[in-house]
């Protein structure tokens, strides 16, 4: 009854309850999570040396990262990258890698395949700086923060981040707006937590503007069905096998729930309250992703030596 009566208030106040209320809890989990299994505060990092260009290309799982020639891997990686989630199954090592610190018992498959897969490649990860997110302090639930392999917990920070309310596109203006207001994408060496609403790549980019990026590629965030690169089975065999969705399915961020705008209005969105004020600009790699064309393909000259 009380979380009824809650949302039911105007969505000026009820943004403005939520926001400080759900950072205070985030907050003191990701600070409790990091006393127990001895790991650094994402605050503890100055983001300052690992930001080494003025671009930096955002690395998703989507089926079109198998398109990316040769030449243009070479290009990418003359800039800073971002992996995020399921990436380390590709070869490409990227300068930050973030991800979720998933439950057993709420995602068994996943989980599993999660932590083989950051087994198999801690050493590769071991120089690369890593963000863990979404952590919950719970010893009786196993989860990855307490499950990591011992290699992969060099150079890992723990985080946190927060979302707003926000059920209609207009919502999600003013809850944007608001962010900003309160300063959630002044740039800044030193973070806390990030802004995520919906799926992991607003966090991405959030982290890239307050890390003063002044150019954003989004890689592989084709935001169709749910074919990720890794389901090439000549290029991937011991993945290609991974199903967490049916792959003939939406991709889950791009539906329209009671208390979620779809993921490329969010993106655009996104980019209109917050990138396009700061003089930020957005691509795609690849115009194969639903962004396209409202969010425009990379220039041909950014992949040219």
């Amino acid at each position: 009854m009380l979380k009824t009566i809650i949302k039911s208030l105007p969505h000026p106040l009820l943004m403005r309850i939520y926001h400080p209320l759900h950072l205070g809890q985030e907050r003191a989990r990701a600070r409790k999570a990091a006393n127990i299994v001895g790991l650094p505060l994402l605050s503890e990092l100055d983001l300052a040396p690992v930001k080494t260009s003025d671009t930096v290309f955002i690395l998703g799982s989507g089926w079109s990262i198998n398109e990316i020639s040769d030449r243009r891997w070479a290009a990418i990686k003359r800039h800073d990258t971002i992996g995020f989630n399921f990436w380390p199954a590709h070869p490409f090592i990227p300068k930050i890698f973030v991800f979720e610190s998933m439950e057993l018992d709420s995602h068994p498959v996943a989980y599993n395949a999660f932590r083989a897969l950051i087994e198999a490649r801690a050493y590769s990860y071991a120089h690369v700086v890593k963000l863990v997110t979404d952590v919950r302090p719970n010893l009786n639930k196993p989860q990855l923060i307490f499950d990591l392999p011992e290699a992969f917990r060099e150079n890992l920070y723990v985080g946190y981040t927060t979302p707003v309310i926000a059920r209609t596109e207009l919502e999600l203006v003013r809850g944007l707006e608001y962010m900003r207001q309160s300063k959630a994408f002044t740039p800044s060496n030193r973070l806390s937590w990030l802004f995520k609403y919906g799926g992991s790549v607003v966090a991405m980019m959030s982290l890239a503007v307050r890390m003063k990026y002044r150019r954003i590629v989004l890689c592989g965030i084709d935001l169709g069905k749910q074919d990720y690169f890794y389901h090439d089975r000549d290029r991937y065999p011991a993945y290609a096998h991974w199903e967490f969705s049916p792959r003939t399915d939406p991709h889950l961020t791009t539906r329209r729930l009671p208390w979620m705008v779809p993921a490329q209005q969010v993106v655009y969105i996104f980019k209109q309250v917050v990138l396009d004020p700061a003089g930020i600009e957005l691509f795609v790699e690849n115009p194969s992703s639903t962004l396209y064309p409202t969010v425009p393909r990379t220039p041909y000259s950014l992949f040219e030596a």
